[in-house]
């Protein structure tokens, strides 16, 4: 990790601070620590489940590009590319090449052909993400909450636009190559040692990739049965993601609505996206809030509730994830040394 991301996660640390202190320190604490450890532990499964399903998912398309890996190379490979995306600023492109490496490195495959899997993986996505977010417009309109609909429609133009971008550069190979390079430099900031003076060599790979990753992606996106079995896994994912987020609320004694969970989910979408912030930490915490005060409940519930459900979702995977990173480039390197 770099001391500008350290310095970054720092400064959305303290945002989470001050949110605290604002909703009432001592009242926001003593809600956390009371919470139901029961719905806390259903919460905990569902982000589980919610990351399961993300694996699954992903190994269909693997599976049909024929890149033969282990399910459980698929789980850290997702773990790790977690804990990249956490890091990331913005759109949150960081875990694409640290998925894509740790694949290709535990399977026989190319470049192309694992990169052509996460572009197809990234924009199935945003179809279920679409539809929640138009069911979200709907109860928002019926609710006349001018916060929430403004938010949700700047989440709903932010889709689009990785849509748009996603299709344009799978088609493109020009674009295909700029984005590779760009993820792979990534990729040095994750494992440093293992990309050490082996540049060119990389850039020779990814040349000879880009044709796999165009006929593999053309292949992935014509196949029905693949997107059928993908887009259950993408409503799955999205439905244990709220159901998390549900039993949390639980946990501090608030019954919240599943259609309002739903709304604050999708309109907080495109703020996680164009934060300075790495994850969004503090911005995503701050916004949700709000956007829960907007429901309104009292600011010690929407913070206590946030903090909480960050915790589980955000900060959980990125440890394991940070763990997993460490425990590869260590590994990585000694094979390295080793020939």
């Amino acid at each position: 990790m770099k001391k500008r991301d350290g310095a970054l996660i720092g400064i959305g640390i303290v945002v989470i601070l001050i949110l605290m202190w604002w909703a009432g320190i001592e009242e926001t604490i003593e809600l956390i620590i009371r919470a139901d450890l029961r719905f806390l532990l259903l919460a905990l499964l569902m982000q589980v489940f919610a990351t399961l399903a993300w694996v699954f998912r992903w190994s269909i398309f693997l599976k049909r590009a024929e890149v033969v890996v282990r399910t459980k190379d698929i789980l850290i490979a997702t773990l790790v590319g977690i804990f990249a995306n956490n890091l990331t600023p913005g759109a949150r492109a960081g875990g694409e090449p640290a998925r894509m490496y740790v694949i290709t490195k535990r399977s026989d495959s190319t470049y192309g052909q694992v990169f052509a899997t996460i572009m197809a993986d990234r924009i199935l996505d945003v179809i279920p993400v679409l539809l929640f977010t138009l069911v979200a417009f709907k109860y928002a309109l019926s609710l006349k909450i001018k916060l929430l609909l403004s938010v949700l429609s700047l989440s709903t133009v932010a889709l689009l636009m990785i849509v748009f971008v996603s299709l344009l550069v799978s088609l493109n190979e020009n674009l295909a190559f700029k984005l590779l390079s760009k993820i792979t430099n990534l990729g040095k900031r994750i494992f440093p040692e293992r990309f050490a003076g082996i540049e060119s060599k990389i850039e020779e790979r990814l040349k000879k990739s880009i044709f796999e990753f165009r006929e593999t992606f053309l292949e992935l996106s014509k196949d029905p049965v693949v997107m059928g079995k993908t887009l259950f896994y993408s409503l799955a994912l999205w439905g244990f993601m709220l159901l998390r987020t549900y039993f949390v609320f639980e946990s501090v004694g608030y019954h919240l609505e599943i259609y309002k969970i739903l709304m604050v989910q999708m309109a907080g979408i495109a703020l996680g996206m164009i934060s300075i912030l790495p994850g969004g930490v503090g911005i995503t915490e701050a916004v949700n809030s709000a956007l829960y005060l907007s429901l309104r409940i009292s600011k010690s519930l929407a913070v206590s509730a946030t903090v909480l459900d960050r915790f589980i979702s955000f900060w959980l995977p990125t440890i394991i994830g940070g763990g997993l990173s460490m425990y590869l480039g260590t590994k990585f390197t000694q094979k390295s040394v080793r020939k």
